[in-house]
C-alpha cells in the first residue's frame, strides 16, 4: 500500500511540475507575442538582418552580404510565430534565387524581452541576439 501511495504522489508531482512549465512557457508566448511588432536588427559575422514585424507577426526582412568584392542584398516576407518557447519563422518569398521557398525553420528562444532576444535557429551553434529600434 505504501508503494502506491509514493506511485501516486510522485504521479501527481509530476502532473504538476508539467502544468506549471506549461503555464509559464504560455504566458512567456503571449508575453512576447505582445512585444514582437516593430523592427528588429541582428548581425552575425557577415550578415545583417533588418525585420520588420507587424502585430499579426508577418514581416519583410532585409538581409545583407557582406564579402570582400561585392554586397549581396536579398529580401524576404513570411511570419513569426512564437509558441512554445520558440520562434517559428515561415517564409513565403525571397528575392534570392537561391533560397527554397517557401521554407520554415523554428529557433528556440534563449532569453527575451521588450527590446531584445536571443535565438539559435535550427541545429546552428550560433545564437543570433535581435534588438528593436526603438523609435
Amino acid at each position: 500500500m505504501k508503494k502506491l501511495v509514493t506511485i501516486g504522489l510522485l504521479v501527481v508531482v509530476a502532473f504538476l511540475f508539467l502544468h506549471w512549465q506549461h503555464v509559464k512557457i504560455s504566458r512567456f508566448d503571449s508575453d512576447f507575442r505582445q512585444c514582437l511588432a516593430g523592427t528588429w536588427a541582428t548581425e552575425l559575422d557577415n550578415m545583417r538582418f533588418t525585420n520588420v514585424v507587424m502585430p499579426d507577426g508577418s514581416f519583410t526582412n532585409l538581409l545583407i552580404f557582406i564579402h570582400p568584392k561585392r554586397t549581396n542584398t536579398y529580401q524576404e516576407t513570411g511570419t513569426w510565430l512564437v509558441k512554445d518557447g520558440s520562434i517559428i519563422e515561415t517564409v513565403k518569398s525571397d528575392t534570392n534565387p537561391t533560397a527554397p521557398k517557401p521554407r520554415t525553420i523554428t529557433g528556440r528562444i534563449i532569453r527575451a524581452n521588450a527590446t531584445e532576444f536571443a535565438v539559435r535557429w535550427g541545429i546552428s551553434p550560433d545564437v543570433y541576439v535581435w534588438h528593436k529600434n526603438i523609435q
